[in-house]
């Protein structure tokens, strides 16, 4: 509670009415007012509070005041100059974020020892200036000279008190205090610290210098740059580097120098900041597509120019998968020679039919990633499996989440093979080269490697279906994309080559070697029979195919039409339902021509009846007859009564059929039966 004002002993003006009880509020202002108690500082202000002279309280109160407080310091400087010792929250800061040279830190012991210097500099600035201030005001003779002799004794007494490494003498403290008010915090940090008077490269000039030369396009080593360098730094006179210190600076510059070395897409994938991303919440929101040279070796025999047989047993094949990151599920794969389009829409295409395995029915993604492979003949194949398409940026291999799924099928999967290549040509992880020779031999064939892999995908999906499965039915609804057969057969069906047209018995293809026959129950696929018709269909069900006009961009599906037994003995119990299904077909179509002649009749005679000038045309005597009435009335009324005779004969030829089907079958039972062997004998 004793404190010093300008080497004054004070004491809180409240400390004697409030905190010790010592004497009255109001005893204490009379006091103050007839020149008992002097009041050193005021209370006005924000702020501030009254202090009073210690000495001039009375002397019963200091008795007390003593009682309670203890005896008083001794007035001295020290003491002084700690009243304006104050924490500083702006040197903590600079001090901890401070970087070196070689981009360290401080640690945090220069850290402490920098800012309790900056915080005594700021009492010794403070205690000057007031001291100055009050001996002036008081027309003392004390010297700026002695001020700064005592100010420099204080700071050297609390040294061990406070911590801080300022200078003992008056002048190198004042001058410490000049560069401080001049530099900033920066001034306090020694040249020392670092080595930073250890330092070859100071100029701009030497820096810009090595730089260029670290960012060469030819990627000079060390040792080449430091004779290239040094040739310069003889005649500019500069120091010498050696290679090592090259090394250090190529480090050091690492960020502004890998550009010129590994160009753009290096520099992205080893510098540059990357988006962190989080997995998909659910299954179908988001597959991501690559390929990958799989590293399982196998065996191929050819047959070379000289017709000699030549084996090789260092291929490979690519496999391009489709992995849905929610649970890291390959839900699509393709194997092939090498990567190109059509394996890439063929793993697509096992995606799609793999969510019809899983879900009951084919689905769509809502977002789909690839890299720009084959981008302009693959993106209407992407945009069709997607709601969105959004291709990985060019070069950027880490923005796929796919390339560490490669690394763990290898590790967990293929490492396991004895044809096991290794984890690629920069991996430190590769088998031994000399018994993968000594085993070339047992090395399967391509579709043994196939079949290799084939398994192993399968087995990745039985581990987490379930997991898969799971999470696909706790996903929202509206999330869910159903492919429909059209969309699914005009994407990725297969097509025979050629295009066919429509004739009374359908569409007449050849799949597979195979000559099948294809029709419709839709009118407007026989309103268009017109036109040459591409087939699309898909190996592993033939019942249905897509028939696709690309002129029109018109599409149908068809089914394979159905083989009625001509021998009542090998029908089936659909046969009557699918031959009844034709019946009503024709039957409906037939209707539509009435109709529309009965439609184009009237519309005919309203036009004539509305454009006398008609009359004498060539076009009324050859649609209207000798009575006037309009010719396809008549003929309509010809096709009615012929419509009621055919409608009376099939209703015959119904009722005969199904007489002649009873007793056909009556009778094959009789004859297929012995009824003797029931009969019992009388005699």
């Amino acid at each position: 509670m004793y404190q010093f004002h300008h080497n004054t002993l004070t004491i809180p003006a409240k400390a004697l009415y409030e905190d010790l009880g010592i004497i009255s509020e109001s005893n204490y202002k009379y006091l103050c007012s007839n020149g008992k108690i002097n009041k050193v500082v005021t209370a006005r202000g924000l702020g501030n509070k009254a202090l009073v002279e210690f000495d001039s309280i009375p002397e019963r109160f200091r008795v007390q005041i003593v009682k309670k407080l203890g005896y008083p310091p001794k007035r001295n400087i020290q003491n002084l100059l700690l009243n304006y010792y104050k924490d500083d929250y702006e040197a903590v800061d600079f001090f901890a974020y401070y970087l070196l040279d070689d981009y360290r830190t401080l640690s945090t012991e220069k850290q402490d020892e920098y800012v309790k210097n900056a915080q005594m500099l700021q009492a010794v600035e403070q205690y000057v200036k007031e001291t100055v201030s009050f001996v002036r005001s008081r027309n003392g003779k004390r010297g700026l000279t002695e001020i700064w002799k005592d100010a420099a004794t204080a700071v050297a007494e609390v040294r061990e008190q406070i911590g801080h490494s300022l200078p003992k003498s008056s002048r190198r403290l004042k001058e410490k205090l000049e560069e401080f008010k001049k530099d900033g915090y920066a001034s306090l940090i020694s040249e020392n610290f670092g080595n930073k008077k250890a330092v070859k490269v100071k100029d701009s000039t030497q820096e810009a210098l090595l730089r260029t030369l670290l960012r060469d396009h030819r990627t000079f080593d060390n040792e080449q740059i430091a004779v290239v360098y040094n040739a310069v730094a003889k005649i500019q006179q500069f120091p010498e580097l050696s290679a090592s210190t090259i090394g250090n600076y190529r480090k050091k510059w690492n960020l502004l120098v890998l550009a010129g070395t590994k160009g753009e897409k290096g520099f992205d994938n080893a510098v540059a900041m990357h988006v962190k991303r989080k997995a998909p919440s659910a299954p179908m929101l988001y597959w991501t597509v690559d390929g990958w040279d799989a590293e399982l070796l196998y065996q191929k025999s050819s047959t070379n120019l000289k017709g000699n047989t030549v084996t090789t047993y260092h291929n490979r094949l690519t496999m391009v998968v489709v992995l849905d990151p929610s649970v890291k599920y390959p839900v699509g794969y393709a194997i092939g020679t090498q990567e190109n389009a059509q394996l890439i829409k063929a793993a697509l295409r096992n995606a799609v039919q793999h969510t019809e395995e899983l879900f009951g029915t084919k689905h769509k993604v809502l977002q789909i990633q690839s890299d720009n492979y084959a981008k302009k003949e693959m993106t209407p194949f992407y945009e069709f499996v997607s709601d969105k398409f959004t291709p990985a940026q060019v070069g950027n291999a880490k923005s796929k989440v796919i390339e560490p799924w490669f690394k763990y099928f290898n590790k967990s999967y293929c490492q396991f093979a004895p044809n096991w290549s290794g984890q690629g040509v920069k991996s430190k992880a590769q088998p031994n080269d000399e018994y993968l020779n000594k085993i070339r031999h047992s090395f399967p064939d391509q579709e043994g490697c196939m079949m290799q892999l084939i398994r192993m995908i399968e087995m990745e999906r039985e581990k987490l279906k379930d997991d898969y499965l799971q999470a696909y039915s706790e996903m929202p609804v509206d999330a869910k994309k159903i492919v429909s057969k059209n969309e699914y057969l005009l994407h990725f069906g297969e097509t025979t080559g050629f295009t066919n047209k429509l004739s009374h018995n359908g569409l007449h293809v050849a799949i597979n070697g195979r000559k099948m026959e294809y029709d419709s129950f839709d009118v407007n696929f026989r309103m268009n029979a017109h036109l040459d018709w591409t087939i699309k269909f898909d190996s592993s069900n033939l019942d249905e195919v897509l028939a696709y006009n690309e002129e029109k961009n018109i599409s149908f599906i068809l089914t394979k039409k159905h083989e009625n037994a001509m021998a009542l003995y090998d029908r089936q119990e659909n046969d009557a339902q699918e031959l009844q299904k034709i019946r009503n077909f024709n039957k409906d179509l037939k209707n539509i021509v009435l109709e529309t002649q009965a439609e184009d009749t009237k519309i005919i005679s309203q036009m004539f009846i509305q454009n006398p000038e008609l009359d004498n045309t060539l076009a009324k005597m050859v649609i209207v007859d000798s009575k006037g009435q309009h010719k396809d009335q008549r003929n309509a009324k010809r096709l009615e009564n012929a419509q009621k005779l055919m409608e009376k004969q099939n209703k015959d030829e119904e009722r005969i059929q199904q007489y002649n089907w009873e007793k056909e079958q009556d009778d094959y039972y009789a004859n297929k039966i012995n009824l003797d062997k029931y009969l019992t004998d009388d005699e």
